[in-house]
């Protein structure tokens, strides 16, 4: 069996059967060092897999007869754009081997990546009859390497704000109480009132900023603890229902066996809210806002907040966890990455999906404590 290592050039087509005198012993042997070695799937011409190795049942925490008859979106993690993901399947439907890197879901909601090589199995006419899809687990490499750039990232991140905590905060307290006195000087009705009000409304806004970067920059140590999570889930919905600002929407908890976590309470409130905020935003005015707590297995808990508004487009979704990127007229961009370090540091994971019939769900995987 000969693999080409340009793209450009089509794969020998794989020998199939008894007729090729001596090639049965030889591809088990073939198939059985693969197996030892790599993560293994070969599907049929429409992608609906026909054999997983246990390398790959491991990893995705499948059971084979889970996968078997599936196609690949079972492990989507919607990360890649679809463009992306439609290129790959005109690579090896033209017969070309395809290579790249790619992130998977596993069943209990981890990610993991893997460095992945398809190659398509070719009939007498030069056309893909199946794949096999050759992958290697690099989860440990690329978290290493997000974690070398995030810490340089905030290296530098914690010198800014140190400046801007000293050189900003500090006299934005002093403006504002300046402010407050000049207020207390003039009449209750006069019009420079409302120039005050905007003026300390706008300061208050400013030291917000402040403080999201300050606590993004400097997390505290974490407090753990025990925490019910439909209680946690619970407790902010009816939050969210006190507030005028929500009056027209529909906020439900959907968690009916208990579900615990070993956390901190004050952070996991502050990550849930911020995805309640962002999904109310996301639905100015009216819809439904559902957090559901499930334990898909033993050793993983996830929670969910659901919207039905407009979704999350390709190009954006690829972004909301970089610093400083918001699509909010005022924002910070601070709000989901600060979320995201809360719960890498929980020992979880959180990302962003499409909700089948329009919508987002922001889903957060977290360890599991009986």
């Amino acid at each position: 069996m000969t693999i080409h290592p340009d793209e450009s050039q089509a794969p020998v087509p794989f020998p199939a059967g008894p007729a090729d005198l001596g090639w049965p012993t030889e591809l088990h042997q073939i198939k059985f060092a693969l197996d030892q070695a790599a993560i293994v799937a070969i599907t049929d011409v429409a992608g609906r897999i026909k054999y997983a190795n246990d390398k790959f049942c491991e990893i995705s925490k499948y059971g084979r007869d889970e996968l078997i008859g599936q196609d690949h979106r079972i492990i989507n993690s919607d990360f890649h754009p679809k463009a992306m993901i439609r290129e790959l399947w005109r690579t090896i439907a033209r017969g070309q081997v395809w290579r790249g890197e790619l992130r998977n879901r596993a069943k209990d909601g981890s990610i993991y990546w893997v460095d992945t090589t398809i190659v398509p199995f070719l009939d007498e006419h030069g056309k893909p009859w199946q794949y096999m899809a050759i992958r290697y687990d690099i989860t440990t490499r690329k978290r290493h390497e997000e974690s070398l750039q995030g810490q340089a990232a905030l290296a530098t991140l914690g010198e800014m704000a140190a400046v801007v905590a000293h050189e900003v905060r500090n006299p934005l307290a002093g403006i504002r109480g300046g402010v407050q006195v000049i207020a207390g000087l003039v009449p209750e009705h006069a019009e420079v009132n409302g120039l005050v009000r905007d003026i300390v409304a706008r300061i208050d806004s400013l030291n917000a900023v402040v403080a999201d970067l300050l606590l993004y920059a400097r997390p505290r140590e974490l407090k753990r603890e025990p925490v019910d999570v439909v209680m946690l889930l619970t407790d902010v919905a009816a939050s969210m229902r006190q507030d005028p600002a929500a009056a027209g929407l529909t906020v439900e908890v959907d968690a009916d066996a208990p579900v615990g976590v070993i956390g901190d309470l004050d952070l996991l409130r502050m990550v849930i809210n911020n995805l309640m905020m962002n999904a109310a935003q996301a639905m100015p005015g009216h819809g439904r806002i559902t957090l559901t707590a499930a334990r898909p297995t033993d050793s993983t808990v996830m929670i969910a907040v659901a919207d039905t508004g407009p979704g999350i487009g390709e190009e954006v979704r690829a972004r909301v966890f970089d610093p400083f990127f918001t699509t909010k007229i005022r924002g910070t961009g601070l709000g989901l990455p600060t979320a995201r370090r809360f719960i890498e540091a929980h020992g979880g994971t959180i990302d962003l999906l499409d909700r089948p019939g329009g919508g987002t769900i922001a889903r957060v995987a977290l360890p599991a404590f009986d």
